[in-house]
C-alpha cells in the first residue's frame, strides 16, 4: 500500500470517528406525555392510584419539579406551547378542535400556524433525527401533518383522541401512509412497541423522540385483566379504570427504559415525563388532589402537572424543584444541551428558560418570574413568585398565595392591594398584546370534553 492511500485511509477513518463522537457528545431526548391524567395518579406524586414504578424513575434519577405548569388548559393549545416554545394565545392557538363539533372555520383549515417553528424545525439543522409516536392533535390536513412539520417519523393518529382495543375502530398511520389497525396491538402497547424499534433505528446518531400517549383519555377501553385486577385492589370500578389505562402506560414507559438500558443509551438521553392540562374528572376519574380545578380550568388543577426529568451526570438524582417552571422551558434545555447559543436570533421567539441553569442555579429572578395563561372564553391567570392572580368573565379578579394555600382557598384580593394591582396591571398589559382566537366552537362544548 502507497504512503498517499494510507494516509487517506487514516484521514477517512480520523473523520468518521471523530464525526461519530462528536455526535454522540450530543444527548438523546425522549419526551414522554400523558394525557389528561391527575395530578396525583402517578407514584411520585401521591399514593392515591397505584404505584407506577417506571414512570418514578424520571423523578428518582432526575429532578421533580414541584411547581410544573403547562400553557394551556386543555390538550391542542397546551402541545402547541409545549412544541413551540412559545405561549400559544400568542398566534391564536387557544381553543381545542374536537370531533363532532362545528367551528367558524373549515375543519381542515384548524391546526398549528404553517409559519410558526416547531422543535424539530431547531433540532434537525442540530442534527437531530425527530420522530413522533401517538397522538398529534395538531391539524389534521396536510399542511399541518407531523411529517411536515419538522418530524422525521410519525407513527400515530391526528385526532385528540383514539379508541385502545383492537376490536375498536381506529384510524392509525405510519408516515401518512393509513395502517390496518385490525394487526395493531392495544393502542398504549403499541407506542410503546413503536418508540423502542424509533430508538433501536436511531440508536447511533442524536435523536429526539416525541412519546405522545393517550392514556388515561377517554375513552376507558381497559385491558380486561388490569381492570378486573384493579376494581378488586381499590373496590371502585370508575378509579380501577384510570388505574388500569395509568398502569399500562407505565409498563410501556419500562420497555422505553429497558431499549435505552440495553443499547447503552441511558448515559446520554434527557428524559421527561409530564402531563397535557389537569386531570379530566368526570369522565376519566383522574384526581388532582389536592388542587383546585379540572382539566379546562384556571385554577391549578387545570394547568399544573405531574413533571420530571432526567439527565445522567448533568441532574443530581432525587432533586426536588420547587421554583415555578413550564413546558415553554423545555425547547430552550433541549437547545442548549445540543450546542446551540440561545442569544442567537433564530432563537429570539423562544419564551423559557434553560432548565439546567435553574436548577444548578436557581435564582430569585427565576423564582418570581412571570407566568401567564390565556384560553377562551376569556379566562385567565398569572402566576408571580407564590402569588397567582385568576381572571374570569364577570367576576372580580381573584388572588392566591400558592405557597401557603395549594389548593386557592382563601382570596387574598381585598387584603393584598399592592400586589394585585401590580400583577393585574401586568397581565392586562400582556393580554393586550394577544391576536384573536384563531377558530372557536359554534355552540356550546363540554367543558370536560375539551
Amino acid at each position: 500500500m502507497n504512503s498517499k492511500l494510507f494516509q487517506n485511509i487514516f484521514i477517512g477513518c480520523f473523520i468518521t470517528i471523530f464525526n461519530w463522537s462528536y455526535a454522540q457528545q450530543k444527548p438523546n431526548i425522549v419526551f414522554i406525555l400523558s394525557d389528561d391524567a391527575g395530578y396525583a395518579d402517578f407514584s411520585f406524586q401521591s399514593s392515591r392510584l397505584i404505584p407506577t414504578p417506571n414512570i418514578d424513575l424520571v423523578a428518582k434519577e432526575g429532578v421533580k419539579f414541584t411547581n410544573g405548569y403547562v400553557t394551556g388548559a386543555v390538550c391542542s393549545p397546551s402541545r402547541a406551547g409545549l412544541l413551540t416554545g412559545v405561549y400559544q394565545a400568542k398566534f391564536g392557538h387557544t381553543t381545542n378542535f374536537i370531533q363532532g363539533v362545528k367551528y367558524n372555520l373549515p375543519l381542515d383549515s384548524l391546526g398549528l400556524p404553517t409559519k410558526q417553528k416547531l422543535i424539530g424545525d431547531y433540532l434537525k439543522p442540530l442534527g437531530y433525527t425527530t420522530g413522533i409516536v401517538g397522538k398529534w392533535h395538531l391539524g389534521l390536513s396536510a399542511p399541518f401533518h407531523p411529517n411536515k412539520r419538522g418530524f422525521d417519523y410519525f407513527w400515530g393518529f391526528l385526532w385528540g383522541s383514539s379508541a385502545y382495543d383492537v376490536t375498536k375502530k381506529r384510524f392509525i398511520e405510519e408516515n401518512g401512509k393509513q395502517l390496518d389497525a385490525s394487526t395493531i396491538p392495544y393502542t398504549t402497547d403499541a407506542i410503546g412497541d413503536k418508540s423502542v424499534e424509533f430508538i433501536k433505528a436511531n440508536k447511533d446518531k442524536p435523536f429526539y423522540l416525541y412519546v405522545s400517549f393517550n392514556a388515561p383519555h377517554t375513552p376507558m377501553q381497559a385491558k380486561p385483566e388490569l381492570l378486573e385486577r384493579f376494581t378488586k385492589e381499590l373496590n371502585n370500578r370508575n378509579r380501577a379504570l384510570n388505574a388500569a389505562l395509568t398502569y399500562n402506560m407505565d409498563e410501556n414507559v419500562g420497555k422505553i427504559y429497558r431499549a435505552l438500558e440495553q443499547l447503552n443509551l441511558l448515559e446520554n438521553t434527557i428524559i421527561v415525563f409530564t402531563n397535557d392540562n389537569g386531570g379530566q374528572v368526570e369522565h376519566s376519574f383522574a384526581d388532582n388532589y389536592p388542587l383546585r380545578g379540572i382539566k379546562s380550568d384556571v385554577y391549578e388543577g387545570g394547568i399544573r402537572v405531574p413533571m420530571a426529568m432526567s439527565w445522567k451526570g448533568k441532574i443530581k438524582p432525587g432533586t426536588v424543584f420547587e421554583t415555578p417552571v413550564t413546558t415553554l422551558d423545555f425547547l430552550p434545555t433541549f437547545l442548549t444541551a445540543a450546542g446551540a447559543k440561545l442569544k442567537d436570533s433564530v432563537y429570539a421567539r423562544l419564551e423559557g428558560r434553560n432548565l439546567i441553569r435553574m436548577i444548578n442555579s436557581p435564582t430569585d429572578k427565576d423564582y418570581n418570574r412571570s407566568l401567564f395563561w390565556y384560553v377562551n372564553t376569556n379566562r385567565g391567570c398569572m402566576r408571580k413568585g407564590d402569588f397567582k392572580m385568576v381572571f374570569l368573565p364577570n367576576q372580580q379578579p381573584q388572588l392566591y398565595n400558592l405557597k401557603n394555600d395549594i389548593s386557592e382557598t382563601k382570596d387574598l384580593l381585598g387584603t393584598e392591594k399592592i400586589i394585585s394591582d401590580a400583577m393585574t396591571k401586568e397581565y392586562m398589559s400582556w393580554k393586550k398584546q394577544l391576536p384573536p382566537f384563531k377558530w372557536y366552537p359554534i355552540g356550546k362544548i363540554d367543558k370536560q370534553e375539551e
